[in-house]
């Protein structure tokens, strides 16, 4: 290589080309992006998709028995408590416990 002070060497260019295209697969790849919502291979897309896949999951019902379950729990134990309350002498035998 000869060195010169006033003209700079161009640097090599990248020439790379594929040695197989599937246009099939292409294609089916395309239809993925476009099914989860990706338009291109932008990393903003992907994390939106991602954003609204999740809260799809989220908001879907996961398990509506143990809601149930414990919703009649809740109930039962207030019924309990608003028994003791009112119609027993728990709270007066509660409090005499802490005053003496």
């Amino acid at each position: 290589m000869i060195f010169t002070f006033f003209k700079r060497p161009k640097p090599r260019s990248f020439n790379y080309q594929p040695l197989y295209y599937d246009p099939v697969k292409e294609e089916a790849e395309e239809r993925k992006k476009a099914r989860n919502g990706l338009k291109s291979g932008d990393p903003r897309e992907h994390m939106r998709a991602e954003i609204r896949r999740r809260w799809k999951v989220d908001r879907s019902p996961v398990n509506k028995n143990g809601q149930v379950i414990r919703l009649i729990f809740l109930i039962i134990f207030a019924f309990f408590a608003i028994y003791l309350i009112f119609f027993t002498n728990f709270i007066n035998n509660l409090v005499s416990v802490f005053v003496r």
